[in-house]
């Protein structure tokens, strides 16, 4: 999600690539983003070979800027005075 919060697309192979994943693994991860309307998957051809990308959908970039806030709040409290 942070990977897809700083780009407004990514392809699949930069995702398995930078996150040293396997395809199988990667593609239960997005199909799961998928199914809860974070992520947006799209299939085109590039020099004639198959291209698929990601973007967060809205409903996503809102789930993860909820998962920020949370998170700084968290440290917010856990910091020493």
């Amino acid at each position: 999600m942070s990977m897809l919060a700083a780009s407004p697309e990514l392809s699949f192979t930069e995702l398995r690539d930078a996150l040293g994943m396997t395809d199988g693994n990667l593609t239960t991860h997005i199909r799961a983003l998928q199914q809860e309307g974070y992520v947006s998957v799209a299939k085109s051809y590039q020099n004639n070979r198959p291209l698929t990308t990601c973007a967060l959908t809205a409903a996503g970039r809102k789930a993860f800027v909820e998962y920020i806030n949370l998170l700084e709040q968290i440290v917010r409290q856990n910091k020493p005075k």
